[in-house]
Order: structure tokens, then sequence, then C-alpha cells
């Protein structure tokens, strides 16, 4: 009897030694999860945070709510597409842009087009919808309609590290996302691009002495 006793004590003693240790396992695995998804949680505000500009309505697209973003178009911070972007439907025909690089024909009817026509310096065109140079150089530029019924992404820039010396900024510019853009567009015009230099404007520095 009293080795019994000393057994059932000896169990007692290791199951009370087993249940923290059970416990502090669980609670350990449940911090981890929770910290995962914390830092998922983390990420996609970063990733938002990112965005300056807003998803615009544009005359002639309809909002698809329930629609999918393919894969890829929407980027993280210094990886180039959109910063955020919904799918919208063409209810009508409509003009869009696109500048791209003449050494590559594939260039002409690629994913990235504009609402507006490029105008001012090529420069502020590139921040704007963020195209570092290694992507085109682009002297060449096309014009088409957008065809009643084929689905695009809109939304902003996301910002784009283009070297180790500069980074474009995200960007409040609107872009239009076309998976298929041969299938999507009709009546192309294109264009080709010339130098057109404009002299600076002068900056008149009044003397600090006439003060």
């Amino acid at each position: 009897m009293r080795l019994l006793n000393q057994y059932l004590t000896k169990s007692q003693q290791q199951t009370a030694f087993r249940l923290p240790l059970v416990a502090f396992t669980i609670a350990a695995l449940s911090a981890c999860s929770s910290s995962n998804l914390t830092s998922a949680s983390t990420n996609e505000l970063n990733k938002t945070a990112q965005c300056i500009g807003e998803i615009e309505q544009h005359n002639g697209l309809v909002l698809l709510p329930n629609a999918q973003v393919p894969s890829g178009v929407i980027q993280p911070a210094d990886k180039g597409g959109l910063c955020k972007g919904q799918v919208f439907v063409a209810s009508k025909d409509i003009t869009i842009w696109r500048a791209w690089n003449s050494e590559y024909s594939g260039s002409k009817l690629g994913k990235w087009w504009t609402f507006d026509k490029p105008l001012g310096s090529i420069s502020q065109y590139r921040r704007e919808n963020v195209i570092c140079p290694s992507y085109s150089p682009l002297d060449m530029l096309v014009s088409c309609t957008l065809k009643a019924g084929s689905q695009v992404v809109i939304g902003p820039g996301q910002s784009a590290k283009c070297s180790d010396y500069f980074t474009y900024p995200a960007s409040k510019m609107n872009q239009l996302y076309l998976a298929d853009a041969k299938s999507a567009v009709i009546n192309c015009q294109t264009y080709d691009g010339r130098f057109s230099w404009q002299t600076q404007p002068q900056i008149s520095v009044q003397d600090t002495n006439s003060l």
C-alpha cells in the first residue's frame, strides 16, 4: 500500500509538471499565430499607407465591385505597378494613350495606359506615371480606342525604386492596366517622338543691397 501511495504521488507530480508545460506550449503557439496575423495586418497597412492618390471614377467606366484585380498589378512600396486599384468595365468607347519603346515592337500595345495625351516635360510624365528610365525611353506614342465592354484596372501608381540613386514616389495620377490590349483596343494612331526643347524661364534675383 505504501509503494502504491508513493507511485501515485510521483504520478501526480509528473502530471502537475506536464500541465504548466502544455499550457505554456499552447500559449506560445497562440502568441506566434497572433504575431503572424499582426505582422500581416501591419504589412497591409504599411502598403496602403504608401498610397497618396484615390481611385477615380472616370466618364465611360463602370465599377465592378466583385471583380478580382489580377495578381501582380498592385505592388508593395518601391516595386512600381499600382498602389491600389479596382476593376472597371467600359460602358462606351474611350480614347486612351500610351508612351512606348520603339526598340521593342511588343511595347506598343503593352499593359499600362493613361486617360490623357502626354503633355509637358518627359521627366514630369515619368514622375506622374512612375516610369523608370530603365522601363522605357518613351520615344513613341500611340492613341487607341478602348472598346466598350473591355475590363480595365484603375488606380494610382505605386512608388518605384529605379536605382540606388533615386526612387519615384507614389503618385496620385490614375493609370489604366489592360491585361490584353491587343483584344481590347482598336483604331490605333502612332506618333513618333521628336526633340522639342524649350528655354527655362529666367528667375530674376533682386540685389539685397537695394532692400
